[in-house]
């Protein structure tokens, strides 16, 4: 399942992922997504924003 966590400029975007297994274990993932496409995905919501905060500035930094 899927929520979507933080809007970006530029497009892009934090979204949460889970998943549960047949074990009934719980996996979560953090997707950078860009004009829907997904990215990039990390373990860690502090990293996936920071990256995501990166990605969303560098487009504003070549203008």
């Amino acid at each position: 399942m899927r929520d979507l966590l933080k809007e970006f400029d530029n497009g892009v975007t934090v979204i949460r992922e889970w998943n549960t297994d047949d074990a009934g274990k719980t996996t979560e993932r953090f997707v950078i997504s860009r004009n829907d496409k997904d990215i990039k995905s990390y373990p860690s919501m502090k990293r996936a924003m920071d990256r995501a905060i990166s990605i969303a500035s560098k487009k504003l930094r070549k203008k």
